[in-house]
């Protein structure tokens, strides 16, 4: 019986162990996808400038694409539920844009254009 227990304990330390060995924090995907994130800001603030609201659009979805690679990264530090907070809000918003831009919408667009810049300077003063 004591064997038993002790063989189960051990079986669910490891079962809850295990995911973690293989989430680690990857700081090269990380910052490639900050740097991939700052060039993509640049061409979406180009593209929104001069209306072109296709390309906007599909900047926009690389961004949000890029974001989402870091979706099974833990953070450096802090807390995993802000760092998943973060990176969401900051998709959803790229969404959003999308949105904005299939309705040609420039007043929404910079609305949503602000709230992705606020969310990396948020994730930048949290986490780098």
């Amino acid at each position: 019986m004591n064997k038993r227990f002790v063989l189960l304990v051990a079986v669910l330390v490891l079962l809850l162990i295990t995911p973690q060995l293989f989430a680690q924090y990857n700081r090269e995907a990380v910052v490639s996808v900050m740097r991939d994130s700052y060039r993509l800001i640049g061409e979406i603030n180009t593209s929104a400038a001069a209306s072109d609201y296709y390309s906007t659009a599909v900047k926009l979805m690389e961004l949000a694409e890029a974001f989402k690679t870091l979706e099974q990264t833990p953070p450096p530090r802090g807390s995993r539920a802000e760092w998943d907070r973060i990176h969401n809000e900051l998709i959803e918003a790229a969404f959003r844009g999308i949105g904005a831009c299939g309705a040609r919408d420039s007043k929404a667009l910079q609305a949503e254009l602000s709230k992705i810049m606020a969310f990396n300077q948020e994730g930048h003063s949290k986490f780098k």
